[in-house]
């Protein structure tokens, strides 16, 4: 068995960890994501005294989130063709799919473990308990969001091929999708929050909902906020690897 392309894959995926880790990279990623959760403790910590501030907080770290997922694969993906990084990379003996599977994979880990590891500091700044389920439920949600976030940032930056016009473009239309959609609708990260969250607050505290204390959120809106983006991730991922592994040219 040929394990050549396995062990190039891991070298790569190596590789590209490495150049995420080095000091500017890292920093913004750990800067950004302590500095999110403050500003979340610092804001309702004095209001709530239980594991609402992980719902109240989640506005701000999906912001933040969102740009800094943006940032980095606009930078990692269109930034490769503007430096000729892509070009040199791929007179290496090297298949397409494992530049870009490695590319994708390397920042999702290191971009969720940074941040799941900040929004743990939940358990010391705020009277949380450490088998609160509605914490991993908010990691789960934050997971679909750069999943989301991702798979978008990479199409945006295929098509144009311009790290600083694929950086705003993806900034604005997702914070265009969250301001023209509100609290209430799947398309926007902070109604599919309300709704991952809001659910499983009803299972898991009965009778003391405060995310939605009038109007229970069903399983069909549960549901569904968890399908969006996990389908829009995987048709996008899907068609833009198609196209990078066999229509795309290299200049």
């Amino acid at each position: 068995m040929n394990k050549a392309p396995a062990k190039t894959f891991s070298r790569l995926v190596l590789w590209e960890i490495e150049n995420c880790l080095n000091l500017a990279t890292i920093s913004l990623i750990v800067a950004s994501a302590i500095i999110a959760v403050l500003i979340q403790s610092a804001t309702y910590q004095g209001l709530f005294n239980s594991y609402i501030p992980l719902y109240h907080g989640t506005n701000i770290i999906f912001l933040i989130l969102t740009l800094v997922v943006g940032t980095l694969f606009s930078h990692s993906f269109a930034g490769s063709f503007g430096n000729g990084e892509l070009k040199r990379l791929l007179s290496y003996p090297v298949k397409r799919w494992q530049v870009f599977l490695s590319k994708v994979i390397s920042l999702n880990l290191i971009i969720f473990s940074v941040y799941a590891s900040a929004y743990a500091l939940n358990f010391y700044l705020n009277p949380i308990s450490l088998v609160e389920p509605l914490f991993y439920m908010s990691l789960f949600a934050m997971f679909l969001q750069l999943l989301f976030v991702c798979s978008v940032s990479v199409g945006i930056s295929m098509l144009t091929k311009n790290e600083l016009i694929s950086i705003i473009a993806s900034f604005l239309l997702f914070l265009g999708l969250d301001n023209a959609f509100g609290i209430y609708s799947v398309f926007s990260s902070d109604g599919r929050f309300r709704y991952i969250f809001g659910y499983f607050e009803q299972i898991t505290h009965p009778g003391h909902s405060m995310v939605s204390p009038r109007v229970p959120i069903t399983f069909e809106q549960f549901t569904n906020s968890i399908l969006f983006p996990l389908l829009v991730a995987t048709v996008v991922l899907v068609t833009i690897f198609i196209y990078f592994t066999r229509k795309m040219e290299v200049d």
